[in-house]
């Protein structure tokens, strides 16, 4: 692909730049985050969490399991799987590029923030967890992959803010299921979607942009 436009298929974002600056920007605000939270719950935390006890049904139990379940494991390889194997069929191989390394660089900014944090989960998990609670690995994957869907698959343009609009509600689905199995507070399932989302827009807007500009680069003239 030289001297030309990117396919359409490849046209990921309508403003890759902004995309990574934004991105980038998310991602500092979860640095910033990590530095200044407290060990223990903030007081949003501590009424959030009251609040998941206090609405505890076995339909929403249920649910939340249905979260948990999709977010790890089995199910979370398979997803990852067949959403390679479409682009890998589709032959979109810039496509399958942004999506690995969103799906890469996520847990590897989770493990590190964890790992630095050492925040220490909610008592009483309904779950067994391991590791520590900020930020939440679970609402990062959701937050990265529901994203990398909607950039994958749909075009800019104003009909996306349904798609969009379809991720948050994924995305919220994950989060408040983490918070209701009380294996993390609302602030580490906010800054876990935050660190998803951020790292899935550097990612496609830098593939996009070495892209485009590898598509602008003038063909090689042939050798005599």
């Amino acid at each position: 692909m030289t001297g030309g436009r990117l396919r359409r298929n490849e046209e990921f974002l309508a403003g890759p730049r902004r995309a990574v600056v934004c991105g980038a920007a998310l991602l500092a605000l979860v640095a910033l985050l990590a530095v200044v939270v407290p060990a223990g719950p903030l007081r949003l935390d501590s009424r959030w969490s009251e609040l998941m006890r206090d609405i505890e049904t076995p339909a929403l139990t249920h649910l939340a399991l249905v979260f948990n379940a999709l977010g790890h494991g089995v199910w979370r390889a398979l997803t990852l799987a067949g959403i390679g194997l479409l682009l890998l069929v589709a032959r979109r191989w810039a496509a399958l590029l942004a999506f690995a390394l969103a799906e890469a660089l996520t847990p590897l900014l989770v493990n590190v923030a964890k790992h630095l944090v050492g925040r220490e989960r909610p008592p009483g998990h309904m779950i067994e967890a391991h590791g520590t609670s900020f930020p939440s690995g679970h609402a990062a994957y959701a937050g990265a992959t529901a994203i990398a869907l909607v950039l994958l698959f749909s075009q800019p343009g104003r009909r996306r803010r349904l798609w969009f609009a379809l991720g948050a509600v994924v995305i919220a689905g994950m989060a408040w299921s983490r918070t209701y199995l009380q294996v993390h507070w609302l602030s580490d399932v906010l800054a876990g979607a935050t660190l998803g989302i951020g790292a899935t827009l550097v990612c496609f807007g830098a593939t996009q942009l070495a892209l485009a500009r590898k598509a602008r680069r003038p063909d090689r003239p042939a050798a005599a």
